[in-house]
């Protein structure tokens, strides 16, 4: 199937072309004739991730899991330059009505603190080793059109660590690639 594809204002024509290592993840042949620098930048990013640990380093030194021992959680960064996160805890409690509509004001709060997701674009800078995600929606409001500052560093080909700092600490987030 021909497409148009367009990467930071630069339009391109291709075939979409599965890309075997990343989940079956669909790559335009545009992709492939972005500069090499290009390129290269990206693809070790590309594909879904899953969430392996999210600890949050306070200035003391003490080390909270704000989601738990075993977070859940999604990473996708596609070659379109676009990404999603979502952060939940491992199980998440049930409400008492299976219409979302008719949740108790309690369980909102409760569910609003355990999960987290956001969307928009993303760029890497592999001189600083930074990806920096543009937030076009968030379930946090005050996310929306900021620019998400992350560290990140590989640990093989499968395992990706995002870190970012706040006035309240330092974030680790540790994710692995999902594979077929």
């Amino acid at each position: 199937m021909e497409i148009i594809c367009e990467t930071r204002g630069r339009k391109f024509v291709g075939l979409q072309v599965p890309i075997v290592g990343y989940d079956s993840a669909m790559v335009d042949a545009a992709h492939m004739r972005l500069p090499e620098e290009d390129r290269g930048r990206i693809e070790p990013f590309l594909g879904s991730w899953a969430l392996v640990s999210f600890e949050h380093v306070l200035t003391s030194g003490e080390v909270e899991r704000p989601f738990g021992y075993s977070p859940a959680g999604s990473i996708l960064y596609q070659s379109d330059g676009h990404m999603s996160a979502q952060v939940s805890v491992g199980s998440p409690m049930r409400f008492a009505d299976d219409d979302p509509d008719r949740a108790s004001a309690e369980e909102a709060t409760k569910a609003w603190k355990a999960y987290f997701g956001y969307w928009g674009s993303f760029e890497v800078f592999a001189e600083k080793r930074v990806v920096v995600h543009r937030v076009e929606g968030s379930s946090f409001s005050n996310w929306i059109g900021t620019e998400q500052v992350r560290h990140f560093r590989f640990d093989g080909d499968n395992r990706l660590i995002l870190e970012t700092q706040s006035s309240a600490g330092r974030y680790i987030l540790v994710w692995r690639r999902r594979v077929d």
